[in-house]
């Protein structure tokens, strides 16, 4: 059974089909997850199945799963690479956005998963000041220290501090930046994304500037223009030159600005007043986007 050959009319299939998460494709399969705290691009989940082929179709996120349960032979194919090895507990396959995924193992499955959006290492890359960088897919490494996040991860979906949103982003922005240092390449090859149409990019931007307290995650963008989240991100940037996450942020500290010099508000509600749960967070935002406190502006008025 583990080495019969993978069924050609389903993979064909498969590179055809798009799913926003991995959890998608095996909706049964989902004992746990962070689905529904205050994390940006972020979600972590159980996965637990019996033995059974696994077809997963391209999704929108960086895919990072972590090897739980004992030792397993595991046969994989992700895009046109294949792997075939003993995945042993506490070991990470990668797999980038955008690829589709064939799983069979000799033993279930109990990992877990930790899907990240693609907007996080655009973030990374842009605050290191790199070139275009591409993740490549890990078949199964020994890699302690994103071991270690997973273990930080599977602990807070019993925490509290993961009700938090700044807990999720310190997080995502921590593995960003391993998975670019770690597992990236030059994307020269690359065909650039087409922008998007004035009449989408107004939709999205008038959108925004609707409701700048509310989240804004990436796949209700996205969906506002009928697009994947990984086609969206991808689109926006070659519109506008920055990420819709830099975007969201930059009208939010432009509005939060004029609010401090023109009005009477304090900080605290400033700060709700553009999406910020906590005036600390505002005012860590704000200071590195203007290089100044809110409070030091509101004086120099």
């Amino acid at each position: 059974m583990l080495d019969a050959a993978i069924d050609p009319q389903r993979w064909r299939a498969l590179e055809q089909a798009y799913v926003d998460e991995a959890a998608q494709a095996v909706p049964g399969a989902v004992r746990r997850s962070s689905r529904g705290r205050p994390w940006h691009g972020l979600v972590v989940w159980e996965q637990a199945s019996p033995v059974q082929d696994l077809y997963v179709p391209p999704t929108g996120q960086h895919c990072i799963v972590i090897r739980r349960g004992p030792p397993t032979r595991l046969l994989q194919q992700h895009g046109a690479a294949a792997a075939d090895s003993v995945w042993h507990t506490g070991q990470a396959v990668l797999v980038p956005a955008g690829t589709p995924t064939f799983w069979r193992s000799e033993l279930p499955r109990d990992n877990l998963h930790i899907d990240l959006s693609p907007v996080w290492l655009e973030r990374a890359a842009g605050d290191a000041g790199a070139t275009a960088r591409r993740l490549h897919s890990s078949f199964g490494t020994a890699d302690l220290l994103l071991h270690s996040l997973s273990e930080v991860l599977h602990t807070s979906l019993d925490s509290n501090t993961s009700l938090q949103a700044g807990f999720g982003d310190a997080m995502a922005m921590g593995l960003a930046v391993h998975l670019l240092e770690h597992y990236s390449h030059a994307d020269a090859g690359r065909r650039p994304a087409a922008p998007l149409s004035a009449r989408q990019l107004r939709q999205v931007t008038d959108l925004v500037e609707s409701r700048l307290d509310a989240p804004w995650p990436l796949d209700t963008l996205a969906a506002a223009v009928g697009l994947s989240p990984f086609h969206f991100a991808r689109c926006f940037k070659a519109s506008c030159g920055q990420s819709p996450h830099q975007f969201v942020t930059a009208r939010r500290m432009q509005h939060a600005r004029h609010l401090l010099l023109t009005g009477r508000q304090s900080v605290l509600e400033i700060a709700q007043e553009t999406g910020y749960a906590s005036a600390a967070h505002f005012a860590q935002v704000f200071r590195r986007h203007w290089g100044c406190a809110p409070s030091s502006l509101r004086r120099s008025a």
